[in-house]
Order: structure tokens, then C-alpha cells, then sequence
């Protein structure tokens, strides 16, 4: 089951939705886009004529107001039926046809990850997304975020299939069990910031995997939709969430990620010595 939220911007989700029918090798899929307050008429006439375009799409609306990621996906469970969940941005526009295929591959074996995450650019041909790692810049951030496209990065970890501490909630699979029985994403202390990390920890903290797979490759237009969390009333909320995410995981920010070098610097994203 896709899980995509969505408030107005019909552009970015028809981009997305094309590349999901367009170039989708698995068969065996739901999507359910989750209208989330949008005020553009405009918008609910699409969603009618996409139904129509797009066999077996679904529309269901977040009975909230304003703008809680963790609360839309939590809710957008409540009508899936997959064994598995994708939670998937709106503005993501699927690369490879087998994109699906890889996500699942890591999760669907005996013994496989509770969590897997893709390969994600930039539209400039830059790396958005290869990974998740604690501690970046004072809380989490990405690896080898704005490496040039292609290559394989330090010691091939943006071409090796690999464990992470976690992975971004821009596109995720997760065991639809596993979601139900962690509480989903974090309504409370993450509503819009670090809630995918947060999900990644809970399962990491008890033995379970998050996997990053460069098979599945995708751009994502990222902050397009809600804007940047450095504006306004969004700075507020960050630098909140930013706090209580410290506040968590305090142990993993300050003595270094498992999955990187004690000898690289923590400043930036490059994976470069101290």
C-alpha cells in the first residue's frame, strides 16, 4: 500500500502518480492519496478525473487541520490493506521500474529488514538521500547528500545495499505489522521533522533492520509542497521538534553513529576526516 499525502500542488502528484502506473514492474499495489486540507478547487476535480486515469487509485481525507505528517500517514494506514506500506512524498517522481521490486526484496525474506529506503536526487542530478546517519550536523543527516549523480561514494556506500541507523520517510517501506505494533510515526513530539528517523530508532533500538537499497531510484522535489522548515512559523516548530529529537536519542547524536567512522567530521555530509 502507497501512502501519499497531499495538499493541492496537482501538478507534483500527477508527476508522481505517471511514474507510479507509468513505470511500475510490480503488479501487486495499492495507492491511496491522502487529502490533506487543500483549498484549491481545482484540486478536488482532479482528484476525480485521476480515479478515472489511474485504476484502483483511492482518495481519502485527513479529518484534521493543518499540517502533521505523522498524523496524515498514521491515518492513511487505517485504509490500507497491503502486508506492506510505502510511505511516498508527493513530490517524488519514480526513476527505475523495478523501484518497488527492490524495496521489497529487502523486506519480504526471513530475517530481512523492518525498514528499507531508496536512492533519492535532487532534480540537478545531486544525491538527496542515500541513507540516514545520526549525529550530522548536531542531529541527523543525509549520506553524501549533493554527491554528483553516479560513481559509488566512500568505499561504495551509495552503491552497496547496507544497513543504516535509518532512512528518509520520503519514500519508505515498512511491515504494515511492524507500523501498527511501534504506534506508526510519532503525532506528538514529531509531527512534521524527524518522525521518520524516530520510526527507524524505535525498531532499531530493538534489534530490527533499516536497510538502504540504491536499486530503487527516485528525484524528489524536496519542500515544495509545505515550504521550508526555516521559514516562519515552521522555524518555531522545527527548532521544537529538533530539541525534543535530541532530547531521545542524545547517546546516538553525541558518540557517533554505529554505521560511520568515529574519524570522519560530523559538520557536514560528505564523509570527510575530521
Amino acid at each position: 500500500s502507497i501512502l501519499i499525502p497531499n495538499k493541492d500542488h496537482t501538478a507534483d502528484l500527477e508527476k508522481c502518480l505517471q511514474s507510479i502506473w507509468k513505470k511500475t514492474t510490480w503488479d501487486n499495489y495499492e495507492v491511496i492519496v491522502i487529502e490533506n486540507n487543500s483549498t484549491d478547487p481545482a484540486t478536488f476535480a482532479y482528484y476525480e478525473t485521476a480515479k478515472q486515469r489511474y485504476d484502483g487509485l483511492r482518495v481519502v481525507t485527513y479529518p484534521e487541520q493543518g499540517f502533521n505528517f505523522s498524523g496524515i500517514n498514521n491515518f492513511g494506514r487505517k485504509a490500507a490493506a497491503g502486508e506492506y506500506l510505502l510511505l511516498l512524498n508527493n513530490d517524488v517522481e519514480v526513476l527505475n521500474g523495478d523501484w518497488l521490486t527492490e524495496l521489497l526484496r529487502q523486506c519480504a525474506h526471513k530475517g530481512g529488514a523492518a525498514i528499507c529506503g531508496a536512492m533519492l536526487y535532487y532534480p540537478d542530478d545531486t544525491l538527496q538521500h542515500a541513507g540516514v546517519i545520526t549525529g550530522l550536523g548536531g542531529y541527523a543527516g543525509h549520506s553524501h547528500k549533493y554527491k554528483q549523480k553516479g560513481g559509488s561514494g566512500y568505499l561504495f556506500r551509495t552503491a552497496t545495499v547496507q544497513d543504516f541507523s535509518a532512512v528518509t520517510g520520503a519514500c519508505l517501506m515498512t511491515k504494515t505489522a511492524l507500523y501498527r505494533a511501534f504506534g506508526g510515526l510519532d503525532e506528538e513530539k514529531f509531527a512534521v521533522a524527524y518522525n521518520d528517523v524516530d520510526y527507524c530508532l524505535k525498531l532499531w533500538q530493538k534489534g530490527l533492520l533499516n536497510v538502504y537499497t540504491p536499486r530503487a531510484e527516485a528525484y524528489h522535489y524536496e519542500s515544495k509542497s509545505r515550504g521550508l522548515d526555516t521559514l516562519s512559523e515552521n522555524a518555531k516548530r522545527y527548532e521544537r521538534e529538533k530539541a525534543n529529537f535530541y532530547a531521545k536519542y542524545q547517546q546516538y547524536i553525541d558518540n557517533y553513529d554505529p554505521y560511520y567512522n568515529p574519524h570522519f567530521n560530523n559538520l557536514f555530509e560528505n564523509f570527510g576526516l575530521k
